[in-house]
């Protein structure tokens, strides 16, 4: 019997039921009927040699094989979609210190690159030319890193959904910054649960949710997982990568959302803890060499960066008192 070769379509169907957590509903995403996508499926796990998927209460959830593949699987993907879009960006050795980094849609970045030139000033002297700092924003870890890997960013911060890791790449080092972050909910500040400090997933299990369809961070697959421990299964109404739009959604209580806890309240939104932290992240710093400056120095200017930002939220610094690692320096 000849091995079956897999192809880029096939993880993409790995992606799919992953996404959709049911063999139905990833069918119908991808236009094929549920006995091909069975079929598929199963040719798929017996070229890997292990099973990818196992059946859960409410549809189908990845095996521990099956996020492995699935990381390298939505890191393959994302990589040739920015190798198709863009070519690698050539600098002359005789330009200027530039320096092109990566990371998520945060408050994070807009403080890291100001405190990055004044650690470059404290090392280098007053006298030294300061560098040039080149921002690009992505949400998804995979799409960061294949940059990285590309040369066409010298480093990143990545944010991955702890169990659903993108997992390494050849070439580029990691190193954690944060080891652990949890995901707080948006919710309307009319929501009747807003008076709460803590919130019960379970106490949402009514509620429409919104994504960011374009963060890879095991897609939805987290969410989904969290909720049916909570007994339920999340109703995606809302596919919103824009932050304005996402964010009056939310403010209308049309719907929910997952959070980072560093995010800011007001304007009709809070952002509360979920009891349990049942979704947690960890952020690493993602670099490879030569890297323009000194990998340590960017990450001290993010991890100090990162330090302002845990008092954005009021409920933050009280769960980092009782969760988090004290000083992210010691």
């Amino acid at each position: 019997m000849s091995t079956m070769e897999l192809e880029f379509r096939h993880l993409r169907i790995v992606i799919a039921v992953a996404d959709e957590g049911s063999i139905t509903k990833a069918a119908a995403s991808l236009g094929l009927s549920q006995p091909s996508l069975t079929s598929q499926l199963q040719r798929i796990e017996r070229a890997m040699g292990a099973p990818l998927f196992e059946r859960a209460r409410t549809g189908v959830v990845p095996t521990s094989f099956g996020r492995t593949v699935l990381a390298k699987a939505r890191s393959v993907v994302n990589e040739m979609a920015d190798l198709r879009g863009e070519a690698q960006i050539a600098v002359s050795p005789d330009s200027p210190v530039e320096v092109r980094l990566g990371g998520r849609p945060s408050a994070l970045l807009p403080l890291v690159v100001p405190r990055l030139v004044e650690l470059w000033i404290e090392v280098h002297g007053p006298g030294v030319p300061t560098p040039s700092v080149q921002v690009h924003s992505d949400p998804s870890a995979a799409a960061l890193q294949g940059r990285v890997r590309a040369g066409r960013l010298d480093a990143a911060v990545l944010c991955e959904v702890i169990g659903y890791e993108v997992g390494p790449a050849e070439g580029v080092h990691r190193d954690v910054v944060v080891e652990q972050e949890p995901d707080f909910v948006a919710l309307s500040e009319r929501h009747p649960l807003a008076a709460q400090d803590v919130i019960d997933l379970a106490d949402l299990a009514q509620e429409n949710w919104m994504i960011d369809p374009q963060e890879d961070n095991g897609g939805i697959g987290p969410l989904r997982a969290a909720c049916r421990a909570a007994g339920f299964e999340p109703r995606v109404t809302h596919e919103i990568s824009d932050a304005n739009s996402a964010r009056e959604f939310v403010n209308s209580g049309q719907c929910v959302s997952l959070a980072q806890p560093t995010s800011r309240e007001g304007r009709g939104l809070i952002v509360r803890p979920l009891r349990g932290d049942p979704i947690r992240t960890r952020l690493e710093l993602a670099w490879r060499d030569p890297c323009p400056i000194d990998p340590m120095l960017l990450r001290r200017a993010i991890i100090e960066s990162y330090e302002r930002l845990v008092d954005r939220n009021p409920h933050y610094p009280r769960w980092w008192a009782e969760h988090g690692p004290g000083p992210l320096n010691s």
